[in-house]
């Protein structure tokens, strides 16, 4: 029996240190999935195969063949994808094995290795669905639980009809993914032909690098690509996380273009490609939350969709604001796409509305018809076909989808490195009880708060962190790392003008700010702002 279970976060297990992510650890989580896959397999009577990849990183593509190996040792049969793989690819690979291999074999799910947007030294486990999304909560935990209690199972291949031994296979991910993209999304290469727009993108070293060009270039479109390498200069010290400060090499080749063009705009895409980072034809870089505005204004303007929007409750209410010009129902999950996806799934199988978008502000999002993980690559698209289609830039659209709305928003996150989040976390809960000794004199709308909580915890099992709705339409949430010393204030301000919200949001982050420095000792300057 194992002392300790390595716990999975809202994206898989991760870590940065030796002790943390070494060969006995990747192990240990491997027998646990293999422990469930199998236990599944023969309770169900049917085998299937676990596929297995991961992005660039030295420790993602280092334990992948000891993974492929130790999974065969357990009796499973293991496809394993040539070279590495963006993070949305494979969970497609994962939802519709049948197109990569013999008709009608279904795939156990998938073992994804990678840190995502984390810093390069990272080391991230991740498990992937057969229906191609993050392993939900209630699938975390029984790994967890194996860990500690394994079973040691070793699959009965010929009780379940398998007369060969396990083995270890190649696929190729990409041809069925990009068909997809072009025949079930229906994705407008003809008119970005047309459109002439020019298109820079930045894979950020990364696993992106081989995969978005290249399906812009098969359908005839150029495309310029930076850091077009896998092998980092000596200099690079950054994060592949796609940010304003580290796309400012984006950023200015971008504006350079603008000088000859409006119709120009600069990708980019983290360590495993979920996550997208856009610039705007003046190389201004357009948050996560702007993004989200433009895909839900082109999936109804221009493609003619309706659905749900699905938004994590740390993404900004702007979203919600369009999608109410549009009639469209919005429905907000605690922070982790894996929530966002489950929704995409229970949607689909009880035959509810059927989920239009899913975002979140950390720079994740899909759309109807795709698979429930976030999708990097997709939403580049998305940006692509849009300036295409509309045939004018980022920037005045987004001013025009800003305009509809009416209300100015501003949002931003603080983080605070603090040993203090547990219990910055329980004064901040006060708020949600309606108990008069809260810390901060935050004007609360207490009918609104506890209803929203209330929610979360019967739908999804968690309130995921304090969410403070204020009078006014302005809302705080404050949410502890359970990994790290880390606490995050998301805060976002409405008001008539751009001025307006910008000065209420002001207000709020400086009570935010003393409070710190007084009741928690926390320096003004530990506290990083990112709008």
């Amino acid at each position: 029996m194992s002392a300790s279970a390595y716990a999975f976060g809202t994206s898989g297990y991760r870590s940065n240190t030796e002790a943390g992510f070494n060969e006995s650890v990747v192990r240990q989580i491997t027998h646990a999935i293999a422990d469930y896959l199998i236990e599944q397999m023969h309770q169900n009577g049917l085998a299937k195969p676990v596929l297995i990849g991961g992005d660039t990183r030295e420790k993602s593509q280092q334990f992948i063949p000891h993974i492929a190996q130790w999974l065969v040792e357990k009796g499973l049969d293991v496809y394993q994808t040539q070279g590495e793989v963006p993070t949305p690819v494979l969970a497609y690979a994962a939802a519709f094995f049948e197109q990569y291999e013999q008709p009608h074999m279904a795939c156990a799910g998938a073992i994804l290795m990678t840190a995502s947007h984390n810093p390069w030294d990272y080391g991230g486990y991740n498990f992937l669905t057969p229906d191609g999304a993050v392993a939900p909560a209630s699938m975390s935990a029984e790994f967890e639980r194996l860990q500690q209690s394994p079973l040691n199972l070793t699959l009965n291949r010929k009780k379940l009809g398998l007369q060969e031994p396990a083995s270890i296979r190649t696929f190729d991910p990409y041809s069925p993914y990009a068909a997809h993209l072009k025949e079930n999304l229906d994705l407008d290469y003809e008119t970005i032909r047309e459109s002439g727009v020019a298109i820079l993108y930045d894979p950020m070293y990364a696993t992106g690098r081989r995969f978005f060009p290249r399906l812009l270039q098969e359908e005839g479109l150029a495309i310029d690509v930076l850091n077009d390498t896998d092998q980092r200069p000596a200099h690079y010290e950054g994060m592949p996380n796609p940010g304003q400060t580290a796309l400012a090499e984006l950023s200015s080749q971008v504006q350079a273009m603008g000088r000859q063009t409006e119709l120009v705009l600069g990708l980019a895409n983290d360590g495993d490609a979920d996550r997208f980072g856009v610039m705007d034809e003046a190389g201004r870089y357009l948050s996560p939350n702007d993004v989200l505005l433009l895909t839900l204004y082109h999936l109804v303007n221009h493609r003619r969709q309706k659905g749900a929007v699905v938004r994590s409750q740390a993404t900004s209410h702007a979203l919600d604001a369009l999608a109410a010009r549009y009639r469209l129902p919005v429905i907000q999950t605690p922070v982790g796409y894996k929530y966002i996806a489950e929704t995409f799934i229970e949607h689909q199988q009880a035959g509810k509305t059927p989920v239009l978008l899913g975002g979140e502000s950390s720079g994740g999002l899909s759309i109807q018809g795709h698979i429930p993980e976030k999708d990097g690559l997709l939403a580049n698209l998305l940006m692509v076909e849009m300036v295409a289609q509309a045939e004018k830039p980022l920037g005045k659209l987004l001013e025009k989808i800003k305009s509809e709305i009416g209300a100015h928003y501003r949002f931003e996150e603080l983080s605070i490195k603090t040993e203090a989040g547990p219990t910055i976390l329980s004064d901040f809960a006060q708020y949600r009880q309606g108990n008069e000794t809260a810390p901060t004199p935050l004007r609360v709308d207490l009918a609104k708060t506890q209803k929203a909580a209330k929610t979360l915890e019967n739908h999804y099992g968690t309130t995921d962190g304090v969410k403070l709705y204020l009078e006014g339409g302005h809302w705080l949430l404050v949410r502890a790392s359970g990994t790290e010393p880390l606490v995050r204030f998301y805060l976002e301000a409405t008001g008539p003008s751009e001025e307006a919200a910008q000065d209420i949001l002001a207000e709020h982050r400086q009570t935010i700010v003393d409070l710190l420095a007084t009741k928690y000792a926390v320096r003004p300057e530990a506290i990083a702002v990112k709008h």
